[in-house]
């Protein structure tokens, strides 16, 4: 006879384990990029991602992308997806013919599409804009009922997501992405010290475009810190903007306390965001520096930035301040205030190393989007503001 009682006693106990092991197996996994955006939408994001999800024994293979651009790149599009079989497809850029043959494949292989989005800028080369109007109107709606899950890189790509009609418990914000072996606190840099640039230093990088809010800047700088000898606004990049920034600093009585120096080098990236004293983002068009940003904050350097920067969510959760508005007074006062009191300038370091370290480095990123693929959607508990 069967004993009954001991039955439901070892049911009720088996079901109580946890999940079995293929449920936390080795994933198949296609990154799929646009070929024609590679060093603008997503490449640097998809290269380093895919070197830590093959790192924890998942099998990548990248589609779309020039081979060696990202690890294991270099297969045809739809035919090399088919014969690889994924359990997942991760694609860059939805709107490009790229994210369409994505949904194509992920439709008729009966697996799930996850796409990691960058805010597309608000003011854009008319070409990258025409494309994406295309893209939207021929496969938005297609696209908008196979995908699984988008993650947006930055605030204006999660706006944007929910703007396109993706329901919100379809999206998360996953804002990092940073090597923390290369940006670290303390270092030193060689490239202002071939400028000649000493003491406390307010950082702004990326490329000098109009629209960037570098002028704002510029002015609000002059009105606040312009007239102290403790510090140095430095202005990091290239761009069609530089004479009408340098023009500007004689205007207004500054151009000893500001300086223009070239693109860094990646070398040379980490050491200049080491040694800035503040890093300022006035940016509201999206194309802020979303590398200088995250290597800063690991770096322990604080963040001042406006509500509709790319890293404004960022900077709410106490690594820096927030201006009122996008007005050239109210980031005036957020300079004001950061220059003026050293101590929460290092409760905001301390927090901006705490949560690179949890939320930002890559080993956390991938631990995120693991998750998202075993179906959690839940994001770690959210850092308190300091």
């Amino acid at each position: 006879m069967v004993d009954k009682t001991g039955f439901r006693y070892l049911s009720r106990h088996f079901f109580q384990l946890p999940p079995p092991l293929f449920m936390r197996r080795s994933l198949r996994i296609a990154l799929v990029m646009n070929p024609f955006a590679l060093r603008r939408r997503g490449g640097d994001h998809a290269r380093s991602l895919a070197r830590e999800l093959i790192s924890r024994g998942h099998a990548v293979r990248g589609f779309g992308a020039p081979p060696g651009a990202i690890p294991r790149s270099g297969g045809s599009l739809m035919p090399g997806i088919r014969g690889f079989m994924p359990d997942v497809i991760i694609a860059y850029d939805g709107f490009s013919p790229a994210g369409s043959r994505s949904a194509a494949m992920a439709r008729k292989l009966n697996v799930p599409l996850f796409l990691f989005e960058q805010g597309f800028p608000l003011v854009g080369h008319p070409v990258e804009r025409m494309m994406r109007f295309v893209g939207e109107q021929l496969w938005g709606r297609r696209l908008r009922r196979t995908v699984e899950h988008v993650v947006a890189l930055d605030d204006l790509a999660l706006r944007q997501a929910r703007e396109f009609g993706i329901d919100p418990q379809q999206t998360s914000l996953i804002s990092g992405g940073v090597d923390q072996s290369k940006f670290r606190s303390g270092m030193h840099s060689h490239l202002l010290e071939r400028h000649g640039v000493q003491g406390r230093i307010v950082l702004a990088a990326g490329a000098f475009q109009s629209g960037r809010g570098l002028e704002k800047l510029v002015r609000a700088y002059a009105s606040t810190l312009g007239a102290s000898e403790d510090w140095t606004l430095v202005l990091a990049g290239e761009g069609p903007e530089i004479p009408g920034l340098r023009a500007l600093a004689n205007i207004k009585g500054i151009a000893a306390r500001m300086i223009l120096v070239e693109r860094p080098r990646p070398e040379e990236l980490p050491a200049l965001v080491s040694a800035a004293t503040l890093m300022v983002d006035p940016d509201v068009s999206g194309r802020g520096p979303r590398r200088t940003t995250l290597g800063g904050l690991a770096s322990g350097t604080p963040l001042l930035s406006v509500p509709d920067s790319l890293q404004a969510s960022l900077v709410k959760r106490g690594v820096g301040m927030l201006a009122e508005d996008n007005s050239e007074a109210a980031l005036a006062h957020v300079l004001r205030v950061a220059a003026s009191d050293p101590g929460r300038r290092a409760r905001w370091s301390a927090m901006a190393q705490t949560l690179a370290s949890q939320e930002l480095a890559w080993d956390a990123v991938a631990t995120r989007v693991e998750q998202l693929f075993h179906g959690d959607p839940t994001p770690h508990e959210l850092l308190r503001s300091a």
